[in-house]
């Protein structure tokens, strides 16, 4: 459905490179394929993504090619991870660190 993004503080600028912190909540019903987020507003070249979603259960990951916030949790049926489909994560903070170049 959408996601609210929070960015905290001023993007880190250092030559060339750019840094942004952003503080990312799902909404009550997340998106089956992920839910999209393209970084490139924030850093208009984007190479590293680091995600921190806490010791929720969830693990989240950057989908670079399809620019999407994907989450996954390990799976009662034996499989390492499942997507997450249709949760409610609007409980749940991912703070992300997003590292690049301008363009």
């Amino acid at each position: 459905m959408a996601l609210t993004i929070n960015q905290p503080r001023r993007q880190s600028v250092s030559g060339s490179t750019i840094t942004v912190h952003l503080e990312i909540t799902p909404d009550t019903s997340f998106a089956s394929g992920g839910e999209a987020l393209d970084l490139s507003s924030y850093v208009p070249i984007v190479e590293s993504v680091v995600l921190d979603g806490g010791n929720t259960g969830y693990v989240w990951q950057y989908d670079h090619t399809n620019k999407k916030l994907d989450c996954f949790e390990a799976g009662a049926d034996g499989a390492a991870l499942d997507a997450v489909s249709g949760a409610n994560l609007s409980t749940h903070t991912v703070r992300i660190t997003v590292s690049g170049r301008r363009a």
